[in-house]
């Protein structure tokens, strides 16, 4: 009678384990639960513990609070409210600071709070323009076409040396420069007349009557150009069997000062900057009295208290499929051998019946 209790319940077990192995079990009850609440305090640091009970009961089991995770802080005021956040900056803050009252859609809003935060900018690419300034530039001068600037990130205060190509050339004054002057050389100096170009010149006629000829010569404008006087340096010489002399031209020029802006995409880096940002509120300040008021959200996580219990040390089996296996394996053969022991038993019992029997005159 005993073996076969000890067998009914071990087949039983078996049975028990296979349908919550394969089926699940309607009453295992959850372990961890999270509890989320949303209120309004005047703490902004509040841990949001006093929100949550220490033990909760669900479904007749009891759950001890074990931590209060704060997802959400946000500072509400009475009223209308506007937002300013200034952008990423490095320097002075009180060039970036919000004003103390603004007005949006004919309504004026005062500064009720503003805090300086710390950020990362992200790597930006920004049109940048920077500029060079060409003084006493004259006809014959090209200005380049590119140039290594450096530019400014005015808010990050970022400076960098970049080659940018030419965007527009602005004149910021013109004048003339009185320092304009090049060499003549005469060749033939002996003879009657000697050769300006195409021009024949008498050796008669002063240099200077032909100032015009001689710009004409070089390819400068008489617009630009003028020569004033031109004056004999030292006497002539004899070079190569032909005599020569020497001159010098003096006159004026008329030059610009010439301001190149050079610009295009620049690539600034990510820093660490500042950013303002700043709450308005629609009203008079000295009606906005009292405390700040913040909105926290917070999550209160449960674990189940006490022992494991009978259903649990079930749930727990099924998600460890190695022990449940075992298990199932070591009651298998208990049952197996059980099972032998009677009929072995059983075998004896026939065997000694037959034995009497024979016995029997």
């Amino acid at each position: 009678m005993k073996i076969k209790l000890i067998k009914n319940f071990v087949a039983i077990f078996i049975a028990v384990l296979n349908v919550y192995g394969y089926a699940g079990i309607v009453h295992a009850e959850e372990t961890r639960i999270e509890i989320k609440k949303e209120y309004e305090t005047s703490i902004k640091e509040d841990d949001g513990r006093t929100q949550f009970k220490e033990v909760y009961e669900k479904d007749g089991i009891l759950y001890r609070l074990k931590a209060v995770q704060i997802n959400y802080v946000e500072q509400v005021y009475p009223g209308n409210i506007i937002t300013y956040d200034s952008d990423p900056f490095v320097g002075d803050p009180a060039e970036y600071a919000p004003k103390e009252s603004v007005v949006k859609e004919g309504k004026r809003y005062h500064l009720k709070s503003g805090e300086l935060k710390k950020v990362m900018t992200e790597e930006t690419i920004k049109y940048t323009e920077a500029s060079i300034l060409y003084k006493g530039v004259e006809y014959i001068d090209n200005l380049p076409g590119d140039a290594e600037v450096k530019v400014v990130n005015e808010d990050s205060k970022q400076e960098q040396k970049v080659r940018l190509p030419a965007v527009n050339y602005e004149e910021e004054g013109t004048y003339w420069d009185y320092h304009f002057t090049f060499p003549i050389t005469v060749t033939g100096y002996d003879a009657d007349s000697y050769m300006l170009g195409q021009l024949e010149i008498s050796k008669n006629t002063p240099l200077i009557d032909h100032g015009d000829q001689f710009l004409d010569y070089l390819n400068l404008p008489t617009q630009y150009y003028k020569i004033t006087r031109i004056q004999w340096d030292g006497k002539p010489v004899g070079e190569e069997g032909e005599m020569t002399r020497k001159a010098t031209a003096y006159g004026r020029k008329l030059v610009k000062d010439i301001r190149g802006i050079y610009g295009g995409d620049v690539v600034f880096p990510s820093i660490e900057a500042n950013v303002y940002h700043g709450v308005y509120v629609e009203g008079d300040p000295e009606n906005q009295t009292g405390r700040p008021v913040y909105r926290i959200q917070a999550t209160g996580v449960y674990e189940q208290n006490g022992r494991m219990g009978f259903w649990n040390f079930l749930k727990w089996l099924r998600t460890n499929s190695l022990t449940l296996a075992i298990l199932k394996l070591l009651l298998l053969t208990i049952l197996i051998i059980l099972t032998a022991d009677r009929l072995g038993r059983k075998r004896k019992e026939i065997w000694k019946n037959r034995e009497e029997k024979k016995n029997i005159p």
